[in-house]
């Protein structure tokens, strides 16, 4: 179990360090804001999102497949837990865009992938005219107004 513990702590610095731009703790507690009012108990999305920041299953399950650990969406309704998921989640994406562009990811592109998923990012430089990227904006300008 230690082992495990300090292999996440070790992934968790990695893909926090790899974010140069993205500033993903400071990032985190704003959408813990916008999705939850910081309530560690909610449930949201018909019953599918889970805890501070509203994870959904399969959110859980990149997180456990990039990383190796073996969270449980109920694991979620721990705010560690949760930040945890966030982390490695983002932190993986933000690698990914760094590797793609050539640059660091910005928070609005994270915050797009946590909402929109993961190819949600490519709407920030390349958006659409539809319901999907009028969400994107809206669920923005919450995050931006909680950063």
């Amino acid at each position: 179990m230690i082992i495990k513990s300090l292999k996440l702590t070790a992934i968790l610095l990695a893909t926090t360090a790899a974010a140069s731009g993205a500033d993903i703790p400071r990032l985190i507690k704003a959408i813990a804001k916008v999705e939850s009012s910081g309530n560690a108990a909610a449930i949201g999305d018909r019953g599918k999102a889970y805890g501070l920041l509203q994870i959904h299953e399969i959110t859980v399950r990149e997180a456990n497949r990039l990383s190796g650990s073996n969270f449980s969406h109920c694991d979620m309704f721990d705010p560690v837990k949760a930040r945890q998921v966030a982390t490695i989640v983002l932190g993986y994406y933000s690698k990914f865009i760094q590797k793609s562009t050539g640059r660091a990811a910005t928070d609005q592109e994270m915050a797009y992938i946590w909402n929109g998923g993961a190819a949600a990012w490519r709407r920030v430089a390349a958006p659409q005219n539809d319901t999907k990227q009028k969400n994107l904006e809206a669920y923005w300008r919450k995050v931006q107004k909680a950063l």
